[in-house]
């Protein structure tokens, strides 16, 4: 009997191994196809980089000595490396399994392996290298002949930097991810369970910590708005390895695909127009080159085919709206949404994108670190990005003026001035939020930088966007400014649809009822105001803004457009209606839009055409809008919209993410509504979100 248990026990342990090595087998299968994927670029340079390689292992064009923090030199080293590995290992290469390529990559290998290369950034020496070099000794295990055992195992040895276990969010999966690998190179499968452990860990909500929110934006760097830059490495990082462990017993469970999926598709790719992601939610990342045109994003929606191809219709979909071939505006959808955690809204249409950035003590500003984002001192204040086409942004930071961020008020420096504070601060501002039912909404803050207060409203309704400042006050000796827009020039600029402007600037008192418009986009005006504008050509350089790129002047000519509010304002105010997708005033349109307020403590906005008003309290108290009165005890965001003939909608949010309850009092005598309601606000994780009821019209 005893020796029938032994049997059955060595049976069970083989069938387990057997099990295992499977597992094993098929995940560096999986990592080994998707990296082949594409090869082509890279397979193309081999020769020229075999050939470049020096009998020390050596590429004589790479400062090895480099410590540097952003653009690290010696990283190319194991780029190259992997180059070599993979047209080694390609069946599609003209070097597949060649032993005269084989011999440069095991030179080259053990190079790396001799010495201790590190940069003064731990995210290279953490994070960078060691992915690399897990991806290339995976690679190898498919070449005729292997990495020798001398040379891997001191690459290994390499790899063990980092613990995911300190980190959060996109750097904790980073991490994982090469521990990943290291467990698939040593076939270790108590490793490869914590790995996976860790990577999967940030597909969960947090609140206010770095990670995904609970309103399905994502912070880093603290409570940072970053759904691109980190928030697109996370996508990309644990696309890849839910890829890599489909069909295996680490395959991803239902709900966290369905959070990750919801921030993918709800969330991430709505903002690409075209191809061009809004540049409010890349941080720092902006001051790099080419960084919003995003067609990197095709590799995520391959990978989620084999993770979810239930759902191929929709990632197919996806795909083409990153296609260079569809039409900017192929997409159609009505959507307005308020991410009351990262202090960002977005306002989609088939006609145009119009995005804002907001900030608040709940909140980091945008940050410079590592040399990156040197001028971005105003990259949270109100910044909107219209985009009608996609690129209108694409590329222009390094001659931008940076005191005139689109949407801002600022105030006016001879020349801009750098960002000193690293990696991002609070705002000062507690007043900050919106409300939104889905189609419609309103944003607003209270600016308190750099000697200004102001207090910004932007008024969502379906094409128009009202945008108000009010209470605008600063004792400096620059001027205040509010910034339009700041775009590249794209076509004639025109006044109330008929002038076009001569020259390359001007200064003008605009009169109520004027407009202008500029690459499908239209400024109204409701009131008079002094505008200044300009065409010019502007100049700069990628070093400007980011220290580890290139001094070469770049310029090209941009479409500057500000109200100037002078010298030290106290109490000014400004008032424009944007209309971006449209060249023509539609003046039926703008007689509906009613700015019934734009005081520093009540900003208020009717479009009767829409039967929609939209309020932004700073104050409680009675408020008259037309036939309206409308009560409230206590700072508030309101939007009442007509929902049918006898019902309408309110919805409520908290700017100051405080309140508990809130008591608002409708009258409305021609409707028959008189009605006091004591409304409960959301709370903890959910504080500063909208909040909605029916109101019941008793019409007389």
């Amino acid at each position: 009997m005893r020796g029938l248990i032994i049997f059955l026990l060595s049976l069970v342990s083989v069938a387990v191994h057997a099990q295992d090595q499977h597992t094993f087998d098929l995940i560096k299968k999986h990592v080994y196809d998707d990296e082949l994927v594409g090869a082509s670029p890279v397979i193309s340079k081999t020769t020229q980089w075999r050939n470049q390689l020096s009998e020390s292992g050596a590429w004589s064009d790479i400062d090895y000595s480099s410590k540097s923090i952003s653009l690290w030199p010696p990283g190319e080293h194991l780029d190259r490396l992997k180059a070599l590995i993979v047209a080694y290992v390609s069946p599609k290469s003209a070097f597949y399994q060649q032993k005269a390529l084989y011999d440069k990559i095991v030179l080259a290998a053990q190079y790396w392996a001799n010495h201790n290369f590190a940069s003064s950034n731990w995210w290279h020496n953490e994070i960078a290298s060691p992915k690399t070099i897990g991806v290339c000794l995976i690679l190898m295990k498919f070449g005729k002949e292997k990495m020798p055992a001398s040379v891997e195992i001191p690459l290994v040895e390499l790899m063990k930097r980092g613990d995911p276990y300190t980190k959060t969010g996109a750097n904790k999966s980073d991490i994982a991810m090469h521990y990943f690998y290291r467990a698939l190179i040593l076939e270790d499968r108590k490793l490869l369970a914590a790995a996976m452990e860790q990577l999967l860990y940030p597909i969960q909500l947090v609140d206010g910590k770095e990670g995904l929110q609970y309103d399905f934006s994502y912070l880093q760097h603290g409570p940072q708005l970053y759904i691109a830059g980190y928030g697109e490495e996370f996508l990309k990082g644990i696309s890849k390895v839910m890829a890599y462990v489909r069909q295996t017993p680490y395959a991803v469970d239902e709900k966290r695909l369905e959070l990750f999926e919801k921030f993918l598709t709800e969330t991430y790719l709505p903002i690409i127009r075209s191809q061009y992601i809004d540049f409010n939610v890349h941080g720092r990342g902006i001051s790099r080159p080419d960084i919003l045109r995003k067609t990197e994003e095709t590799g995520i929606l391959q990978q989620m085919k084999l993770i979810d191809p239930a759902k191929n219709n929709s990632w197919n979909k996806a795909l083409a709206k990153l296609d260079s071939l569809q039409a900017f505006n192929a997409e159609d959808q009505d959507v307005h949404r308020h991410y009351w955690k990262g202090d960002y809204t977005t306002h989609l249409r088939k006609q145009f994108h119009f995005n804002l950035r907001i900030a608040s003590s709940r909140t980091n500003k945008s940050e410079s670190g590592n040399g990156e984002n040197v001028l971005g001192r105003n990259m949270s204040d109100g910044v909107t990005n219209i985009q009608v086409f996609g690129p209108e942004y694409y590329n222009i930071m390094p001659v931008w003026e940076w005191d005139k961020i689109p949407g801002t008020t600022t105030r006016d420096y001879q020349g801009d001035l750098e960002l000193k504070e690293q990696w991002g601060d609070p705002a000062s501002n507690k007043f900050a939020g919106g409300v939104s039912n889905g189609n419609t909404g309103t944003t607003a803050m209270s600016v308190d930088y750099d000697g200004i207060s102001a207090k910004k409203a932007w008024f969502f309704f379906d094409k128009e966007i009202v945008c108000l400042g009010a209470g605008i006050t600063s004792s400096a000796k620059e001027p205040v400014v509010t910034t339009l827009n700041q775009t590249w020039l794209n076509g004639p600029v025109r006044w109330n649809g008929k002038t076009t402007m001569e020259g390359d600037s001007l200064q003008r008192q605009v009169k109520p009822g004027e407009f202008l418009t500029h690459n499908n986009v239209l400024y109204y005006f409701p009131g008079p105001a002094k505008i200044s504008l300009t065409t010019k050509e502007q100049y700069g350089s990628w070093y400007r803004i980011n220290r580890s790129r290139a001094k070469d002047i770049v310029h090209g000519k941009v479409f500057k457009f500000w109200i100037d509010h002078a010298v030290a304002p106290s109490n000014a105010n400004y008032a424009y209606i944007v209309v971006p997708g449209t060249k023509q005033l539609d003046q039926k349109a703008m007689q509906q839009v009613k700015i019934w307020y734009n005081t520093p403590d009540i900003q208020a906005v009717e479009n009767k055409g829409l039967g929609i008003i939209q309020m932004i309290c700073h104050l409680g108290g009675t408020y008259q809008i037309g036939h309206w009165s409308i009560q409230t005890d206590k700072p508030i965001l309101l939007q009442l919209c007509g929902k049918g003939p006898d019902k309408m909608q309110l919805d409520l949010a908290d700017p100051l993410q405080e309140a508990k309850h809130v008591n608002i009092r409708l009258v409305n005598t021609h409707l028959g509504i008189d009605q006091t309601m004591h409304i409960s606000l959301p709370q903890s994780e959910y504080a500063g979100r909208t909040v909605s009821t029916n109101l019941v019209v008793g019409r007389k």
